[in-house]
Order: C-alpha cells, then sequence, then structure tokens
C-alpha cells in the first residue's frame, strides 16, 4: 500500500520478568507493528535475559539503560529511536495483551479520525478497592500518536517521570487535538498491590501521585490552555 503510516510499538521495562515475554512475543507476532522497541530501564531482575532471548527478531530494537532511570526517560529514548510515523505505547505489566488491542489503538490514526488514542483496560474480577479506577483510562500506558505530535515537547517529557501521561493528555487537549477512548476487552493491567508487598506498593502510588501533580503544577499554563480548550469545544446547550 503507497505511503502507508509505519507503526512503532514501544515497551519500557522495569522488573517484569512474569509478564514482559508475552507481551513482547504478542507485538512481534502482530501484522499492525513495523517496528518494536523495547526499552529496559535498568532491570535488575530476569528481565534483561529474557529479552536477550527474545532480540534476535528483526523487528525488535533492544535498548537497556545501565541504570533506572524512570518511565518517562525509557519512552522518550523509545520516540528518539523509532523510525514509524505512529509510536503506540505498551506497558511491559500486562496480561492478555492482543493483536486486536494493538490494532484498535493504531486504527483510528491509520484512517485520519484521530490524533491520539487511548486504551480503556478490563478490570479484574476480584473484589478489590481500587482508588486509581476513575481515572485509570487517562492515566493509561497503552496510547498510540503521531510522532511528529509529540517530539515538539520530548524535553518536558523526559522529566515528567509518572506524570508522562498526564503531560500529554494536557498538551494534546491544549492544542485541540482530537482524543479517541477505546476498549481493550480482556487486557488486564496488574496493579501494583499485585506485584509488590502493601508498604511498597503504598510507596509507589504516593511517588506516581506526587509526580502527576507536579507535572500538572511545572506545565500549569498548558493545563489552563487544555481546560479553556475543552470549554471552548462543548456545547453551552448540553450543559
Amino acid at each position: 500500500m503507497p505511503n502507508k503510516k509505519r507503526v512503532t510499538a514501544i515497551v519500557s521495562v522495569y522488573n517484569e520478568e512474569n509478564t514482559v515475554k508475552n507481551v513482547v512475543t504478542s507485538i512481534l507476532k502482530c501484522g499492525a507493528v513495523d517496528e518494536l522497541i523495547v526499552v529496559d530501564d535498568g532491570s535488575i531482575d530476569n528481565t534483561k535475559e529474557i529479552l536477550k532471548g527474545l532480540s534476535k527478531s528483526k523487528k525488535l530494537h533492544y535498548i537497556r539503560f545501565d541504570k533506572n532511570r524512570g518511565k518517562s526517560y525509557a519512552m522518550v529514548a523509545g520516540v528518539e529511536n523509532a523510525n514509524g510515523d505512529i509510536v503506540v505505547f505498551v506497558d511491559a505489566d500486562l496480561v492478555g495483551l492482543r493483536c486486536e488491542h494493538i490494532e484498535k489503538l493504531v486504527s483510528p490514526l491509520l484512517l485520519n479520525k484521530a490524533d491520539m488514542v487511548i486504551g480503556r483496560r478490563s478490570y479484574e474480577a476480584a473484589l478489590k478497592i481500587d482508588i486509581t479506577k476513575p481515572i485509570d483510562v487517562w492515566l493509561g500506558g497503552e496510547r498510540a500518536c503521531y510522532r511528529k505530535d509529540i517530539l515538539p515537547i520530548l524535553d518536558a517529557v523526559r522529566e515528567s517521570k509518572f506524570g508522562i501521561e498526564t503531560l500529554l493528555n494536557l498538551y494534546f487537549k491544549s492544542k485541540n487535538k482530537t482524543i479517541e477512548i477505546v476498549d481493550l476487552d480482556g487486557l488486564i493491567h496488574l496493579k501494583k498491590y499485585e506485584k509488590y508487598r502493601f508498604g511498597i506498593a503504598a510507596l509507589n502510588y504516593t511517588k506516581a501521585t506526587l509526580q502527576i501533580a507536579k507535572a500538572v503544577i511545572n506545565n500549569r499554563l498548558l493545563a489552563l490552555s487544555a481546560i479553556k480548550a475543552f470549554l471552548k469545544s462543548r456545547n453551552p446547550l448540553d450543559m
């Protein structure tokens, strides 16, 4: 197909030995993805060995940091090394990832129907209280956008750490970009309390919350622009 938009999937990973193999393997098998970049953010478990075993694929570009730098650094490294017109970000701690999930994320972009697509994951059936559930869709790691659209803010993105999704949301809203949300049925994202002991999970949630708040504060002008753009886009008759 002439002028076909190329798709690069980017997976940033830190100590995800239990899930990363299935995530990477699923993406490698997906025909919708032309290139896969996996950025190992200084893992100290068996993640490194698992990824080395998969790195023989010509489709896979493996990057490893000697020390942990943070999710946003890893994602920016992926974008900087990407050859695709579209980048799709996929978390490494997923269960049930299938090619159809990737296709749902990139399809609106391939058809010029959206500027960014965010995936809404399935939720676990277990009866647990999840305080992040109401905003998970906006903080979700599975999202796709045009690479050219995020190049202007890569420096800000690099420093945003766990505030990266918030920063991307604010930026796209401030630019009046079209954001579409798609359901990724059957895809489960492991929560921190499922991977770590309670104390460590609580600490990680606290750090993530502070980094998200910092992203908003550091980009308050962007936040105000996003709010203005949102208010302008609403029909007063719908209020």
